[in-house]
Formats: structure tokens, C-alpha cells, sequence
């Protein structure tokens, strides 16, 4: 019986022996904590042990406090600084706790914002050369136009000369200039249909007189199929002189820039007396060919 007796208490006390070196090993031994309301170090709830996901018991420490959670794959700790302890909740992560790995210790930061997204990017101007040449009346007429267009707005200015046989078969050729000027809104635009309204400035070059006034005009080209391009435009001067003239045509790509343009042109001219009082009238209309350097 005394041995059976012995062999307990031997158990016993080798048993709280084990205890008591298990509760202080890789720890700062700290008294007890007081039993008294409000009295004690900083302490947190949450039972004792560590335990898959909860949070352990946490010992005094003299700026911080810190945990250790045991899971099957590895071993993690932090430490949260003294000037945080109001700001946490327990058992929720916050800012100004430090979490580490082993011997790396890091900050740990808010999650980095998602990648914003690209920025659109403006596609660059568009710019369209004409030259073209034609046949009229008594004559010839030659054709320059250029374009500068965004994505909605842009500016275009065209010239066009005409180069005419003398009035009453005498010596020498007449020459008519016509000029355009001002900017042009995008009504729509896009790899199939562009139509384009413009408004500014117009000039007209007679022999013996020069008249500037407003102009207006529109023009649109429609992708047919592959490179076939179907183009037309009008233009309308309603004073001092009045010049109406319009063109159609079709356009063929040739390559990526270069454009082989060819159709039909009408322009009508009054001068609205301003010469000599009599009012002069003259109708130029033919066919034409040109290219075009176009994106």
C-alpha cells in the first residue's frame, strides 16, 4: 500500500513539475495576475492555451504585449505596441500591430488599392491631303484641301482655281480663285462613316473684284466595302456673292496613306451686281481625278 502510496505522489509531483516549466518556458516569468476588479497588468480575454484561430493568453510586457498562435504549418506571432492598446478590439487585427514570422518582423499595411485602370488613350489627329484636278468650261480647274480632325472637332481649308478661256474670245486666259477657311465639328466618326459639318471663312478672286463673307459646308465619306469608299461635300456662300458648290464621288484605297479619288463637281458663282451693277452668273461643272493622303 505505502508503495502504491509513493509511486502517486512521485506521478503528482512530476506532473506539476512539467506544468509549471511548460507555463514559463521562452517567457518572462510575471506574477500572477490579480484577482481584484480593475486591478492587474494589461490582459486580454479569451481563455487559456493557444487554439486553432483564437486568441491566447497574453503575459506582461513593459511597452506591449504580445501572442503566439500555433497552427499545423508553421508558427505566428505579433506584437502590438502599448500607444495601440485602446485602439484594439479583441481578437481583430489592427494597424499598429506588428506581425512576424520566425525572426522577420513587418508592419503590417492597409491592402494596396487595385491596379487603376489604363488610361484611355486619345488616338492622334487625322490628316487628309487632296489634290485633284478637273475638266469645266472653257477651261480646267485645279483643287487643294486639307483636314485636321480629332475625335471630335478639327479644321479644314480648301482652295480651288479655275483657269478659263477670255470672255468673248479674246486674247488671253481668266482666272477665278475660290478659298475656304474654319474650323469643322465631327458629327460622326468613326472607321465606317465620318460626316463632317464646317463653318468660317470664305474668299472669292475675280478679275476685277475680291468679296469675303461667311461660309458654310458639309462633307461625309461611307466605307462601302474593303478599300471602295463612296465621298461627297457641299458648300454654301450666302453673301456678298453666293457660291453653291457640291461634289461626288468614289475613293479607293491604295495601301495604307494613298487614296485615288475621282467623281463629279458643280460650282455655281453670282456676283450679286457688286461690279458694275449687273449681276454675273457662271456655272462650272465637270468630272475630276486626285488622291488623297488619308489615315
Amino acid at each position: 500500500m505505502w508503495k502504491q502510496v509513493g509511486l502517486v505522489l512521485t506521478v503528482a509531483t512530476i506532473g506539476l513539475g512539467t506544468g509549471e516549466a511548460e507555463a514559463r518556458f521562452g517567457k518572462r516569468s510575471t506574477p500572477p495576475p490579480s484577482s481584484s476588479p480593475g486591478g492587474g497588468g494589461p490582459s486580454r480575454p479569451g481563455g487559456g492555451g493557444n487554439h486553432w484561430g483564437g486568441r491566447p493568453n497574453y503575459g506582461y510586457y513593459p511597452r506591449g504585449y504580445y501572442g503566439y498562435y500555433g497552427y499545423p504549418w508553421g508558427s505566428y506571432y505579433y506584437f502590438d505596441p502599448a500607444w495601440a492598446w485602446p485602439f484594439l478590439g479583441a481578437g481583430v487585427p489592427s494597424y499598429g500591430r506588428y506581425y512576424g514570422y520566425d525572426l522577420t518582423w513587418r508592419r503590417l499595411r492597409p491592402p494596396p488599392p487595385p491596379p487603376s485602370a489604363q488610361d484611355v488613350t486619345t488616338p492622334p489627329a487625322a490628316l487628309d491631303l487632296r489634290v485633284d484636278t478637273g475638266v469645266v468650261r472653257e477651261g480646267y480647274s485645279v483643287g487643294l484641301g486639307l483636314n485636321v480632325d480629332g475625335q471630335r472637332f478639327g479644321f479644314g481649308t480648301r482652295l480651288d482655281l479655275f483657269n478659263l478661256a477670255a470672255e468673248g474670245g479674246g486674247m488671253g486666259r481668266d482666272a477665278i480663285s475660290l478659298f475656304s477657311l474654319g474650323p469643322s465639328v465631327l458629327l460622326v466618326n468613326n472607321d465606317r462613316v465620318k460626316w463632317r459639318l464646317t463653318g468660317g471663312l470664305d474668299a472669292a478672286f475675280a478679275p476685277d473684284v475680291t468679296m469675303i463673307g461667311p461660309g458654310l459646308g458639309t462633307s461625309a465619306r461611307l466605307k462601302v466595302a474593303g478599300p471602295l469608299k463612296l465621298e461627297a461635300s457641299a458648300h454654301w456662300t450666302p453673301l456678298p456673292y453666293v457660291q453653291l458648290s457640291g461634289d461626288a464621288g468614289v475613293g479607293v484605297d491604295l495601301g495604307s496613306l494613298l487614296r485615288l479619288r475621282a467623281g463629279y463637281r458643280a460650282t455655281y458663282l453670282s456676283d450679286q451686281g457688286l461690279v458694275d451693277g449687273i449681276v454675273n452668273r457662271d456655272l462650272f461643272a465637270g468630272p475630276f481625278v486626285g488622291l488623297s493622303l488619308a489615315p
